[in-house]
Order: C-alpha cells, then structure tokens, then sequence
C-alpha cells in the first residue's frame, strides 16, 4: 500500500507540471466595429492635470465590463473627458467627523461625450464625491465611481 501511494503522489505532482498551451493566430480582418479610444481634455492646470491622468486610468480599468476595445487614434469611437472640477478634501477631516463637515468632503466632477466618426452620440455630466465612513474613503474611489458611472453610460444602462 506504501509503494502505490508514492506512485500516486510521484504520479499527481509530475502530471500537472507537464501541460502547457500554445496559439497561433492568423487573421486577415480587423475588428473595428468596437474600438474606442480615450481623449483627455483636462486643461493644463497641474491639479487637474493630474486628476485628467487618475481619470484615464480609471476608465481605461472600466473598459473591460463594456463590449468596447481599447484602441489608438484610429479607433471607430472617441470617449473624450474633461475634469472640471476636484477637490479631494481632508481624509483625515472626514474621519474624525464621520463625514459631517461638508469642507472634508471628496468632489469629482467630469464631462464626458463619445463620438462615432466625428459626430457625437451622447454626452454625460457625472458628479462623484466621497463624504466620510470609518475609513474616510480615499481619492481613488472618486475616480472608480465617476469611471465606474461612465461605463454604464456606455454599456447603455442608463
């Protein structure tokens, strides 16, 4: 019974090691019938600059719960996006009063408008802000949730 159990271990550890997989992809076509490119419009004031960066990130992470692909300028749709306004407020503030203080308060607020070829198919306003919790919420959750709002408009949720 003690040689066929460490055949069975030898057996259950060297089997899985040896499996692999291997593609070869040949295509004449291109799909672009769903690509997108992202266009940030954020003016070059260095704040919201950098909000315009966190902001493209964000959405860029979204983009795979939509049916669109990420692509270069050659791409059928444009999601263009402007910050217009960010203040991520006092972290520190928001816990210390469980999100009362409207000054400790988090805003994030975007314009968004998608274009196909060059004409505008829809244009969103989305407001995000964060007020207070036990943890005081972080900046990035204004980016998720704003970007997070944005996909949905493109899945066309809304």
């Amino acid at each position: 019974m003690n040689l066929i159990f460490k055949i069975l271990l030898v057996l259950l550890m060297a089997l899985p090691a040896c499996s692999g997989v291997d593609s070869v992809t040949k295509k004449r076509w291109s799909n672009s019938e769903n690509t997108i490119s992202i266009v940030d419009m954020t003016s070059r004031d260095f704040r919201l600059m950098d909000a315009g960066s966190k902001m493209q990130g964000a959405i860029e992470d979204q983009l795979q719960f939509t049916g669109y692909v990420l692509s270069g300028k050659n791409a059928r749709y444009h999601l263009k996006y402007k910050v217009i306004e960010f203040e991520e407020g006092s972290r520190m503030a928001r816990i210390a009063t469980m999100g009362f203080a409207d000054s400790a308060k988090g805003e994030l607020r975007v314009k968004a408008a998608l274009y196909d070829n060059g004409s505008m198919v829809g244009a969103w306003e989305v407001n995000s802000w964060i007020a207070g919790g036990i943890a005081g919420g972080s900046e990035d959750d204004l980016f998720d949730s704003a970007a997070s709002e944005i996909a949905q408009h493109l899945r066309g949720d809304f």
